[in-house]
């Protein structure tokens, strides 16, 4: 009893080296996975992906330049354009706004656009509501009138780490030293855990007295039936001696 509670205890102890390891082996892990389902996502749905409520954006125009300039990120809150429709309270002149250019909108119908409110939704005569926009950049405001319905999301702030992120990503070296190269190392680490347990696996498998062996299963099963038999002949021997010994006492 005394013996399996202390191999329990050494079960529970980890080394701190091992548990740190763990611990930066997970984070890396975690990490890599969401690079490669974000870039997923883009490659088969051709859609940003969103992260409790907040998606990112590259900035790939001029047309907000001193606000923000081309090749930044930007932070998102996305918001639902019917929503906004019903609640014109949400889009509020001033407001930085993603949103998708409607047909006639500059050449760019479809595309995500990032442009200033600079008037706040208004109703228009065929019932819908509508907000007009500008780029900081550009000396008047859009020509086309953006329905409430097409606004994807509000600009909270751009964010120079993502930026910093996505310039590395593009580079083959970046990518090798992000994605690949982490990628290797996690996978290295799992083949030497895996390795590591199936050799301790090995050496506790118990015989009779509980000492350890390094024997396989089938191994110690062919043992102990062979063990079985042996002691079971002794004492069949040890039986018949007895019995041999009694009679001859009995002899007169």
């Amino acid at each position: 009893m005394a013996r399996a509670m202390e191999t329990k205890e050494k079960k529970k102890k980890i080394s701190l080296p091992v548990l740190i390891i763990d611990i930066i082996v997970t984070v890396l892990f975690v990490f890599v996975f969401a690079c490669l389902l974000t870039v997923m996502i883009q490659t088969f749905t051709g859609k940003e992906p969103t992260l409790f409520g907040y998606r990112s954006f590259v900035v790939l125009t001029d047309s907000m330049t001193g606000t923000y300039d081309k090749g930044d990120v930007i932070i998102v809150k996305v918001v639902d354009g019917k929503e906004s429709a019903e609640d014109n309270s949400l889009i509020k002149e001033g407001d930085v706004i993603t949103f998708i250019a409607p047909e006639g909108f500059g050449g760019v119908d479809g595309y995500t656009v990032t442009h200033r409110v600079v008037k706040a939704p208004y109703k228009e005569v065929d019932g819908n509501y509508y907000v007009r926009t500008k780029g900081d950049a550009a000396a008047a405001e859009d020509e086309t009138p953006i329905p409430v319905e097409n606004v994807t999301g509000i600009v909270l702030c751009k964010s120079e780490a993502l930026a910093a992120l996505q310039g590395i990503l593009k580079s083959k070296t970046g990518f090798l030293l992000i994605i690949v190269i982490p990628l290797v190392l996690i996978a290295v680490w799992q083949i030497a855990v895996f390795a590591v347990a199936s050799a301790k696996n090995k050496k506790q498998t118990q015989t009779a007295d509980g000492q350890p062996t390094g024997e396989t299963d089938e191994e110690r099963i062919e043992r102990l039936k062979k063990e079985a038999v042996e002691e079971y002949v002794k004492n069949k021997e040890s039986d018949e001696g007895k019995e041999n010994e009694g009679e001859v006492k009995r002899k007169p």
